[in-house]
């Protein structure tokens, strides 16, 4: 059976239209058999509650700036909030799953992260360790694993804050999933004309991140497939939740003549990028 990670954004999710419809097409697909993990962002959550608290939201190069009160915040939204509510709402739809952050088991450790012109971003991490003993237990189990995008200091054995996709594609390759799917609030990356690029190869995303056309959020994001192709992962979509029935149509078995989103594929002899993580 191919295992497969879906990373849904924190923009998706306080959408009630756009999250109930994913979250159908979830159920759906792990009632009909799918290994599913799933990996949760809450950046706009984290936003409106450092808002109501006077904390000041900072970003630099597409991460959030993470202080020690914002990393506080930053811990309270994504394991408690938003990762509470999915996995209620999947209760709710007969589907047993379990909310899990980094460290339990440390299942993902980090380490905090440099930005490359020297910027202190605070309580940010960058995963260097993986262990899917717990996942792996979750799964063998008929549990669905929802991992908030937190993971646990190796030395300091403090929560970091890890960028969304990031923390999906050391999932993916943590757990040796054939497939990752990041679902956004776009219909995929675009070229400098706000054209959908159907597919990419690694040569084509580092021209687009040195270009500048991929700007904001989409720089990780791509850095991110690029981190999960090293790490073995196979198949890698980035799609928009608004696209009808987007999950199903990714994942049926059967396949469709034009595939929702943009396709990231490895480039033949291309050896990995990234150093490997440490299986703890």
């Amino acid at each position: 059976m191919k295992r497969t990670v879906i990373k849904l954004g924190g923009s998706i999710l306080v959408d009630d239209r756009l999250r109930q419809a994913l979250l159908e097409q979830i159920v759906e697909l792990i009632q009909a058999g799918q290994e599913l993990v799933l990996v949760h962002g809450g950046g706009r959550q984290i936003a409106r509650l450092l808002e109501r608290l006077g904390i000041e939201s900072r970003f630099h190069d597409g991460l959030r700036i993470t202080d020690e009160a914002t990393r506080d915040v930053v811990q309270m939204v994504l394991s408690g909030l938003v990762g509470r509510n999915l996995v209620a709402e999947l209760e709710a739809a007969g589907v047993h799953a379990v909310s899990l952050a980094g460290g339990d088991g440390q299942s993902l450790v980090a380490t905090r992260m440099a930005a490359a012109d020297g910027t202190d971003l605070g309580f940010v991490g960058q995963i260097t360790g993986t262990s899917p003993a717990l996942i792996d237990h979750l799964l063998d189990g008929g549990f669905t694993p929802v991992v908030a995008c937190l993971a646990i200091g190796r030395d300091d054995h403090q929560y970091y804050n890890v960028n969304g996709d990031q923390m999906a594609a050391a999932v993916a390759g943590g757990v040796r999933a054939e497939r990752l799917i990041l679902v956004t609030d776009v219909g995929g990356v675009l070229d400098e004309e706000k054209r959908l690029i159907e597919t990419l190869t690694p040569t084509a995303i580092d021209r687009l991140l040195e270009s500048g056309v991929a700007s904001g959020g989409m720089r990780p994001k791509l850095r991110s497939c690029l981190e999960a192709l090293a790490l073995g992962v196979k198949e890698i979509r980035i799609v928009g939740a608004a696209e009808e029935r987007v999950l199903g149509r990714v994942l049926s078995p059967v396949g469709e003549s034009r595939a929702p989103g943009t396709t990231i594929v490895q480039e033949s002899g291309l050896t990995g990028m990234f150093p490997a993580q440490e299986h703890l």
